[in-house]
């Protein structure tokens, strides 16, 4: 009794009733004269409904490829001005650094210079005396040698 209970079970779960009820889409041709008006074609209402919700199915899908491309694309778009302004961040401290040691360098430099002055108008003072005393001894010395 088992084995039956179980048998119905499956075939109820694999091939469930409402699969057996559907009314199967059909496409007719018909012609002027036969209860229509007009030459064409008659839906029964499966397939009217199967081409409505092929057209409904379309469009959604339509709309949901389009929310992704442009997801995807505004992704792509927002990853790349994240780097450039990550980019130009970087830039401006290295910009900011550089000038930062010039600045540094110039203050160095201009400390140095101020140490040494090159302020040697003592040393040419000193030179000039002594050089005019020696030429005056000189000129002395040859006046000296002259007039003997």
């Amino acid at each position: 009794m088992k084995q039956i209970i179980v048998l119905i079970l499956t075939l109820t779960m694999i091939f469930p009733a409402y699969t057996f009820a559907q009314e199967a889409p059909k496409i007719t041709d018909i012609q002027e004269g036969q209860s229509a008006p007009f030459t064409g074609t008659l839906l029964n209402p499966a397939a009217a409904a199967q081409i409505i919700a092929e057209k409904e199915n379309m469009e959604s899908e339509c709309k949901l490829r389009y929310d992704y491309i442009k997801s995807r694309e505004q992704a792509k778009c927002d990853l790349l001005i994240n780097n450039l302004n990550i980019s130009l961040d970087i830039t401006q401290k290295k910009y900011e650094s550089i000038i930062n040691i010039k600045d540094d360098e110039i203050k160095r430099l201009n400390e140095i210079a101020l140490e040494n002055s090159g302020d040697y108008s003592h040393w040419w003072a000193a030179g000039g005396f002594i050089v005019g005393a020696l030429v005056s001894i000189g000129i002395f010395y040859a006046a000296a040698q002259a007039a003997k």
